[in-house]
This record gives C-alpha cells, structure tokens and sequence, in this order.
C-alpha cells in the first residue's frame, strides 16, 4: 500500500505515475499539490476502488489539476466521489482507459465545473453517462457495456467508436458533429431518430454504405436525412476512405458516392 504523500513537491506540476504493480490505493497527498496542472497514473493492476481519501486529505482537493489520466487500473470498480465534496474546479479534460469502473461518480459531474472534454476507453460494465452539463467534446472507444447517454446539454462533439449495446441518445440539443466509426454493423443505430447533429461522419462495411447511397430509396434514409451534411465511408485493405458518399439535406437532398 502506498502511504501519504510527504516527500516536499510543493510546486510540482506535472506528475506521471506508471506500472505501480503493488500499489493498491492511490495517493492521498497527491490532492494537497497546489499547482499540479497534470496527472497521469498508468498501469495499476491492484486498485479497486479510488476512496474518499484520494479528494479529502485537502480543503480544496486538487485546485489547479486540469488534466487526469487514469489508464490501465484494470481491476478499477468503483470511484468514490460524493456530490457534497468539492474538488477538481479547474478539471478540463478527463481519460480514463482500461478499467472496470461501473459508474462516474457523481461528484465528477457537480464539481468539476471546468470539465469540456471527457474520454471513455475500453471501460467494462460501465452501462450509462448522465448529466454532465458542460462537456463538449465526448469520445467514447470500445466500451462495450454502454447502453445509454443522456442530458449532455453542451456537447457540440460526440465519437462513438465500437460501442455495440449503445442504443440511447438523449437531451443532447447542442451537438454539432457526431462520428461513428464500427465495421460490424448491420445498419445505422435507432438513436440517429432522435438526435439532430449538423454534421455526421460514417465509417462503416461496404454493405451499410451502399444502403446509405441509395438514398430516399434506401431503408436507412429516415435516420440521416436531417443531418445537414454527411459524409460516410467504407474500406478497402488499408484505405478506410476508399469508397464514400457524400450528402447535403440543403442542397436538394444531395448524394455524391
């Protein structure tokens, strides 16, 4: 187990932790680092749980941090983190990858009021994302529990990338671009119905492809032809633009393929 924090970093700035192959808790002085603007800890195959320590051995846990990286903790179920305990204020971008984390807390939503940008990477049994009001830019990779997004009223940006059970998109009135990236999909996802990007970016099998080419005619069409431009596209060998087609709702309902 590693103890409290003592030895005198007191202006430390950017902090990486890596392969911490016996460590079973993080750091609790860590939070007391007034300047730390950067922090990443990599490869902690012992950590279950991040506890109330990790954010409470401070009056303001972590003042300045505006980075965290939590990638490969990956027996990581649980993050405790209560509504009531302010810390992170000035947390703008957030990845965590390769961890079995079942929920973000909700004290991540409440008090980091800074957060744009929030990164989701091969997280098991994580099944939802909730009301997160200021994110703008949410990428999600791999996470094959992830069955539903809900009540992102800022987020301009969102990329889906093999995230198979996904099947809810909801209260995202802002979004601007959304880029789905998955090869095995047999046709475009039903939450295409119910969100209204102005822009959308298909990678997908040649099959899907075609079914979108065929425009009016085709049995994807009532899902994207409210988008204002959308551009998909299919892959041969190593070229995933080699076949495309290109679309524009205001130019007469447009398809270049």
């Amino acid at each position: 187990m590693m103890s409290t924090l003592t030895v005198p970093l007191h202006n430390l700035k950017t902090l990486y932790f890596s392969d911490l192959a016996c460590c079973t808790q993080l750091p609790n002085g860590l939070c007391q680092l007034p300047y730390l603007h950067l922090l990443q800890v990599c490869n902690a195959p012992c950590i279950r749980r991040v506890e109330t320590g990790f954010l409470q051995a401070a009056a303001t846990p972590f003042p300045r941090l505006n980075n965290l990286s939590l990638i490969g903790l990956v027996e990581w179920e649980e993050w405790e983190w209560e509504e009531q305990v302010e810390a992170m204020p000035h947390l703008d971008e957030l990845f965590l990858c390769n961890c079995r984390l079942r929920r973000v807390p909700l004290g991540l939503a409440s008090n980091a009021k800074a957060l744009k940008k929030l990164i989701i990477q091969d997280i098991q049994h994580l099944s939802y994302l909730e009301n997160f009001p200021l994110i703008v830019d949410l990428t999600l990779l791999g996470s094959s529990d992830l069955e539903r997004i809900t009540n992102f009223p800022n987020l301009q940006k969102l990329t889906i990338t093999y995230c198979p059970k996904l099947n809810v998109l909801e209260s995202i009135p802002a979004l601007n671009m959304l880029i789905l990236e998955d090869y095995t999909m047999e046709e475009l996802p039903e939450y295409m119905r119910d969100i209204k990007p102005r822009h959308f970016q298909l990678f997908c099998r040649l099959w899907l492809l075609r079914s979108v080419a065929a425009g009016q005619s085709g049995i994807e069409w009532d899902k994207f032809s409210h988008v204002e431009h959308v551009k998909a596209y299919a892959y041969d060998g190593m070229n995933k633009r080699k076949w495309y087609v290109m679309y524009t709702r205001s130019d007469n309902f447009k398809i270049d393929s």
